[in-house]
């Protein structure tokens, strides 16, 4: 392993890569006042070739990626003359920019024009969360759920993106777990982009990641924001957000406070039967109140001593409580012939916390240095009371249970970056990871007067090390070259006899590549490689169980290994449209299925390795921009097989994935939204799955220029029910999920404090955030 490492650096080493850098810049007046809107154009020096183009917002403008050179920078905003500069590019740089008012007065200019919030470039995707549609959204949750491709599981407790699966979640450059996703404020986000073909220096846990980027500048002195949300669903909820920073010139603090009261309401309904044991089970299960309460909290703190250099502290915080009586009616066939009501009064709390501290130097003109330290806790306690009423007799209390589940992390990066020369670059770094996890379990099955304890210990270590190159080939193609080799080691047992239930150690090698081909200015060719692996949740590999009705429980799966997914993809884009295409294959993929548990004789649902994943989707992007009209348009075809020996194969058919979303800005702050997604019927194996067409609406209107206020319509014609067929493990299955998507929802924003603006950076270092909770 350490030859394997040593020969990656070298060779590396040894390599050239692409160089690009960041410029920012701030606008005021000649009183020092921000200059609210305006437009911030590069070209080349001596010519009028537009290299790259920005929209000024609140003062503040950054064009990235740009290549070292020599160019000019004209800066315009309406009322004041253009302000231009000439300047030579040899690493990132930044602006500080005070306009001249124009001579010329002009009376009543109203100016009246749509910016597209989202843009593509080489199969990726990148979403400006300031949008007024966007960040009247109340949580990330919800935000991701309107944009293309991704896809919100019923629970709300996961997302994955069509044909990839679930992504991983960076903040800047390292990644946050759900949770601190979800305790983001809206108002913190500047920019989400959905890269679909990571390279080397992400984990290789996922084929696609999720980029958050908070807004780079919050404003000197203070400033804030505070929310107000009120949704009708199935139930009332309630989003209650505040935000405020403080800055001087080398110091950020930061913080959120967000306070969620929700009545969340769910429900699924199966058929199953297992022929070899003459059994059939009809349920449906319902959650009529979820009574959740939701505070989120984060504080952040940024010193920075010079241009490049800083410390930085974030910490995030989470607390949850759950009061969910859950109803199920059974119909149970094991001979005789059963109706069962269930009654299950659940008393849940969860809480998360994650504090992570950075440390960046760049160490000379070619050297860049970051290392970070992050630890991360989860805690869930379920108290459980059951009791059933069998043909209307009477309601008979049957079990009770405390369950208890807590995990630990403790995570350190370190990456360097090193500039060969002017046009290559090399990277590298590595990640030491160590989690552990105990699941306790009592039962008192009091039917029987029986008593069941079971305490459940997990241990995982990840250790990794990456490399990677870049550079250009010739003046039009670029390349991306990169390795990463991990060692995982997992050791789970029962504390009471010490017996191990899971043991195993493995080394895996990721690579990637890319090649980028400019086959003209306006049209670019991308090829990608890439081997992957998808992990199980801690919480999915332990021994926490729910029970659903007397011969059906929910259940963790303590024998679940990784999925690994070799992945190869080709993008052709002509300026913003983008035709796309790609082609997978995994090795144990996990799904949820119901199957039967001999020993104990009942049906567990829950996460399985499957033996083989098999897909190819082909699709194009269409955005459009006219006026006061944008759109963001995709359709693809999508063919997707998964195998397995326990399972009655079926036919695989295509089926079509569309998306479409328009905004009208009909007053200069005012903006309508429609949108719709659907997919068709999916055959795919293994699972049969219906298709979906759901249908949104909103209208967004900045008022007294510091109130901003949005009314939503979602899932207008209440159509996210999915539902699933499938036989599997001997249990032959027919069920949906029902998803409590259809809402109204009206928004309210203050935004106060004033106009200044200075940086804060902070990254978080756990790469097993994602699997946390």
């Amino acid at each position: 392993m350490r030859r394997i490492i040593a020969l990656l650096f070298f060779v590396a080493y040894h390599s050239n890569a692409q160089n690009t850098h960041q410029i920012t810049g701030q606008v005021f007046d000649q009183d020092d006042t921000v200059v609210t809107v305006g437009d911030a154009l590069l070209f080349i020096e001596g010519s009028e070739t537009l290299v790259k183009y920005a929209t000024i917002l609140e003062g503040h403008f950054t064009l990235e990626d740009v290549p070292i050179g020599d160019y000019q920078l004209q800066v315009s905003a309406l009322g004041f003359e253009t302000y231009k500069e000439t300047f030579s590019l040899t690493g990132d740089h930044q602006f500080f920019i005070n306009l001249k008012e124009a001579t010329t007065q002009l009376s009543e200019v109203e100016v009246v024009a749509a910016k597209n919030p989202i843009e593509y470039k080489s199969g990726n995707l990148k979403v400006d969360v300031q949008n007024p549609y966007f960040s009247s959204i109340p949580n990330p949750i919800d935000l991701l759920s309107r944009l293309p491709n991704v896809q919100v599981a019923p629970d709300r407790e996961s997302i994955s993106i069509l044909g990839k699966g679930n992504p991983l979640i960076y903040l800047g450059n390292q990644r946050i777990s759900m949770e601190e996703f979800v305790g983001l404020p809206i108002d913190g986000i500047a920019t989400i982009e959905l890269i679909n073909n990571p390279s080397a220096k992400y984990e290789a846990e996922g084929r696609a990641v999720l980029l958050i980027s908070l807004k780079k500048n919050t404003q000197l002195g203070f400033r804030g924001s505070v929310s107000e949300t009120v949704s009708s669903k199935q139930n009332f909820n309630n989003y209650l957000d505040f935000n405020s920073s403080y800055a001087s010139n080398d110091w950020t603090f930061r913080g959120n406070l967000a306070y969620n009261q929700l009545l969340q309401w769910e429900s699924n309904s199966f058929l199953f039967e297992i022929p070899a044991r003459d059994v059939a089970v009809d349920y449906t299960v319902l959650v009529p109140r979820n009574d959740r309460l939701q505070l989120n909290a984060g504080f952040g703190t940024y010193f920075q001593w010079n241009e490049t250099d800083y410390v930085s502290l974030n910490t995030t915080l989470r607390l949850q409580t759950d009061d969910a009586p859950i109803v199920t009616d059974t119909f149970l066939r094991d001979g005789a012939e059963q109706f069962i009501k269930t009654d299950t009064g659940n008393d849940q709390t969860k809480n998360y916390y994650s504090a992570s501290f950075n440390f960046n130097k760049k160490l000379s003109d070619s050297w860049n240095l970051f290392t970070g330290v992050q630890s991360t806790g989860f805690s869930q306690t379920l108290s459980t009371e059951i009791a059933n009423n069998i043909d209307n007799s009477e309601f008979v209390m049957d079990q009770k249970r405390e369950q208890e589940y807590d995990i630990h992390s403790l995570a350190l990066r370190l990456d360097l970056e090193k500039a060969l020369s002017q046009d290559y670059k090399w990277e590298s770094g590595i990640n030491l990871s160590q989690a552990k996890a105990d699941a306790f379990t009592e039962i008192q099955d009091l039917a029987n007067a029986e008593e069941t304890i079971i305490d459940f210990s997990y241990e995982e270590k990840l250790y990794a090390a990456y490399s990677s190159v870049s550079g250009k080939l010739s003046k039009k193609i670029d390349f991306e070259l990169g390795m990463r080799i991990e060692y995982n080691k997992v050791d789970g047992s029962t504390v009471h006899d010490g017996s191990p239930i899971v043991s195993r150690g493995q080394t895996n090698l990721f690579p990637k590549a890319n090649v980028s081909v400019a086959l003209d200015s306006s049209q670019t060719l991308n090829l990608n490689y890439g081997r992957s692996i998808r992990r199980p949740d801690f919480s999915r590999a332990s021994s926490i169980t729910v029970f659903i009705n007397p011969f059906l429980e929910g259940a963790g799966n303590v024998n679940l290994i990784p999925t690994r997914t070799n992945e190869v993809s080709l993008n052709y884009q002509k300026k913003n449209k983008t035709l796309f295409m790609t082609y997978y294959q995994s090795a144990d993929p996990m799904n949820f299925t119901i199957s039967y548990d001999e020993t104990n004789d009942r049906a567990i649902l829950s996460q399985v390795n499957l033996d083989k994943e098999i897909g190819v989707y082909a699709g194009v992007t269409l955005p459009f921009s006219k006026g006061i009209w944008t759109s963001n348009n995709t359709i693809s075809l999508n063919y997707n097989k998964l195998k397995d020996d326990d399972a009655g194969f079926s036919t695989v058919k295509p089926f079509v994935y569309t998306y479409t979303n328009h905004q009208l800005k009909i007053a200069k702050d005012t903006t309508l939204v429609l949108g719709a997604w659907g997919m068709g019927r999916r055959q795919e194996g293994i699972f049969k799955r219906n298709g979906l067409a759901v249908f949104e609406a909103s209208i967004s209107k900045t008022l007294f220029s510091n109130w901003d206020c949005t009314l939503r319509f979602n899932d207008i014609t209440r159509a996210m029910n999915f539902e699933e067929r499938y036989a599997i493990n001997r249990v032959i299955a027919d069920g949906v999920y029902y998803a409590d998507g259809r809402e109204v929802a009206l928004s309210l924003k203050y935004r106060f404090g004033n106009k200044k603006s200075t940086d804060f950076k902070n990254r978080d270092v756990d790469s097993n955030l994602e699997r946390i909770n």
